[in-house]
Formats: C-alpha cells, structure tokens, sequence
C-alpha cells in the first residue's frame, strides 16, 4: 500500500528544504507536488481597476495573465521535482492557497501534507511568528497529519534566566 504524500510548493522552498523533505518521506510514498496561484490578485485588479465587482477584466487580458501564472506555475513545479529528485506528480490549483491545499489533501485521500514555514526573515525564529498564515490554517484544518519543515535552520534555543523577584513583604 502506498502512502499519498502532498508536498505544497509556494516556489520560495531552499535546497535544505528539499533534502529534509527527501529524508522524512515514508519508503511507499507516493509524491503529489502542489502549487496554487492564489487568484487575490485577480480579485483586487477586478475591483481597483474596474470597479466592477463580478465583471472580470477584458478577455484577452484575463487570458494572458491566466496564460503567464500557468506559466510560472508550471516552472515552480519543474524546479520543485527537479529539487527533489523523486518520481512525483504535478498539479496546480487556482484560489486561495490554504483552502485548496486542504481540499487538494482531501480530495487526494492524502496521508500526510508537507508545508515550508513561513518564508523570509521571521522563518528562524522559532514561536508563534514562525508559522505564515497559509501553514497555519493547513495545520488545524487538514484531514491527516502535517509536517512543517523550516526553510532555514533555526537558531537554536537558548533559555532566558527569569527575572528576580521581588522578595514578599512580611506577614503581619
């Protein structure tokens, strides 16, 4: 039997990333690589720009913007199987990258969901700030398991001593 694993790829994923996620893959595991454009973009240009909500832009400009976040799409997930260096399937998902990325682990009778934490200057430190909000909501709504993988190494944890205490007043 083997275990559906769903690796999401937001393209900002390191080499170490990459290597970590090689090492924590069960030996049956069956790999789905996924990508979400996340269409908010899209949204605000359709109210900012047009002030029409529900009234996309021009066809021929919604399809070459469609056309180039395939596209880019399509090269996130090359260079993520590429990374890699399994056997993986592909896919892209379009709205939201949260919610598509549970429907995806639903949908796929995902085993286990394999999320970056949160990308840039806030990823070594270790706390509450070191989850982005997309992780966050995969963690507590998926249907299996998470495994969140740093994208860089935390600096390791070293204890702050607590602060003296004032010493209590005498009992009357």
């Amino acid at each position: 039997m083997t275990t559906r694993v769903l690796v999401c790829v937001a393209g900002a994923e390191t080499p170490g990333f990459w290597t970590h996620v090689r090492d924590l893959l069960p030996p049956d595991a069956a790999v789905d690589l996924f990508h979400v454009i996340d269409d908010a973009a899209a949204r605000e240009l359709e109210m900012r720009v047009f002030r029409r909500p529900g009234h996309p832009p021009p066809r021929t400009l919604d399809e070459r913007a469609r056309a180039a976040e395939q596209r880019g799409s399509d090269a996130i997930l090359d260079d993520a199987a590429r990374a890699l260096g399994l056997a993986a399937d592909v896919a892209v998902g379009r709205g939201r990258p949260e919610q598509e990325i549970v429907r995806r682990a639903i949908e796929g009778d995902a085993a286990l969901v394999i999320v970056a934490s949160r990308p840039g200057e806030d990823a070594t430190e270790p706390g509450p700030h070191s989850l982005g909000h997309v992780a966050r909501f995969v963690v507590d709504h998926a249907p299996c398991p998470v495994l969140v993988v740093r994208l860089t190494p935390a600096r390791p944890f070293v204890p702050q001593p607590m602060p003296p205490t004032a010493p209590r007043p005498p009992r009357p």
